[in-house]
């Protein structure tokens, strides 16, 4: 069958066979008996490789057989090579089938959370903090003109004055504790003294204790406080706690509509009023729409104008004592919203705040529009309160826990 198959084709899956032996039957119709005993007598003569014959070579002249050739023997044979030759091809596909769907499942790797803040905060990476490690890089000695001019780039960053000399004194201090010479080993040192200036005690939500625990949501307009509302209500929904969110800023235009809009998409229930009513009534409404039904966690919007220091403060006061009436401090979190692309305006925003309101912590939005992200810094460690959450983008899922290692990880090169 080897022979059969050098010599007339067969086994190619595109040939029409019984249609080639027709075409060749009127051509080689005039050829001489004589060759094709010739070819059979070297059919004969050639070698057995493991029981099939190998043929040695091809008249080249010759693609079909005459009519001495059975054609009921020649078409059974092609049929048969056909169906092997069909049967090997769909043995492969079954293979590369297999091998892709192999590739599928172990190649691709999911992105983890570290992978991901990497590349939103790849601005801030890119910017100031992609520079450090070039500065130290170019440096042959350590020497006061290093740190002092480590100390431009660090105020560049929007860390400010007071903490970018915390930062660098702890650094000065830092290497010659450590014995270090080589510049280069200072990159590694001012990640580890810039982490130790982030607060990570206390930085998650207070929402586990018993009965209605409270979050009230403060920061001016613009900073993104409305949507993080949402985005906060959304993670507490996702873990099972009922939520009723209170539409307590009743001055600013389309605030209540944009919140309502968010607490529906977050599967939470919002307690509003009508535009202009007095923001301490709507908060009293949702605390106590919040206990009749048996609600895990309560937040609360306000306002978010500071035009005016005297008025926000005796709003905000207001808006405290009614909250601790129904709930008291241990299960009560005042949360500060700041847009971190607003640099050294954003660490003014959190002291006065800071005055008016009794703050447990901040939440940093924006933070993957900004190649700076000094405020960060600054704030943590100037206001000593901890950030509970960074914001880097505008999906739900990018209102991230704020944890400082993978942070310093994500936006160092």
């Amino acid at each position: 069958m080897g022979i059969l198959k050098k010599i007339f084709g067969f086994g190619k899956k595109k040939e029409k066979i019984p249609e080639e032996i027709e075409k060749e039957k009127v051509i080689y119709e005039e050829k001489k008996a004589e060759e094709v005993k010739k070819v059979i007598e070297e059919v004969a003569k050639d070698e057995f490789v493991g029981g099939k014959k190998e043929v040695k070579k091809k008249p080249e002249e010759l693609e079909e057989p005459k009519n001495e050739v059975s054609e009921e023997s020649v078409e059974e044979k092609a049929e048969k090579l056909k169906l092997e030759e069909e049967k090997v091809e769909v043995e492969n596909e079954s293979i590369d089938l297999k091998q892709s769907e192999e590739k599928e499942i172990v190649v691709p790797k999911k992105k983890g959370f570290f992978t991901s803040l990497k590349e939103k905060l790849s601005k801030s990476r890119e910017g100031f903090f992609g520079k450090v490690k070039g500065f130290f890089l170019g440096r042959s000695v350590i020497d006061d003109e290093m740190y002092e001019d480590l100390e431009e780039m660090l105020i560049q960053s929007d860390i400010g004055m007071d903490m970018t000399l915390k930062i660098v004194g702890a650094l000065e201090k830092e290497v010659r504790s450590r014995g270090i010479k080589d510049p280069k080993e200072v990159y590694g040192v001012l990640k580890d003294v810039m982490e130790n200036f982030l607060i990570e005690e206390e930085n998650e939500l207070k929402t586990e204790k018993p009965g209605l625990n409270v979050i009230l949501v403060v920061g001016v307009n613009g900073v993104g406080k409305t949507t993080t509302i949402g985005k906060i209500a959304s993670k507490l929904t996702k873990e099972g706690k009922k939520v009723i969110v209170g539409a307590g800023d009743t001055f600013r235009a389309a605030a209540i509509e944009q919140l309502e809009e968010w607490t529906i998409r977050a599967g939470a229930e919002i307690i509003k009023h009508q535009q202009g009513t007095d923001p301490g009534a709507v908060v009293f409404d949702t605390l106590k729409a919040a206990e009749n039904r048996n609600a895990d966690v309560a937040i609360i919007d306000t306002a978010g104008r500071l035009h005016n220091k005297n008025n926000l403060m005796k709003e905000l006061e207001k808006i405290n004592r009614i909250i601790e009436k129904h709930v008291g401090d241990s299960s009560y979190e005042s949360i500060l919203v700041i847009d971190g692309t607003t640099g050294q305006n954003g660490l003014n925003q959190a002291k006065v705040f800071n005055e008016v309101t009794k703050l447990t912590g901040f939440i940093v939005t924006k933070l993957d529009g900004t190649a700076k992200g000094g405020i960060v810094f600054a704030i943590s460690e100037e206001l000593k309160k901890p950030i509970k959450f960074i914001g880097v983008g505008e999906g739900i899922e990018d209102l991230r826990p704020f944890k400082p290692k993978e942070y310093i990880d994500a936006i160092f090169e």
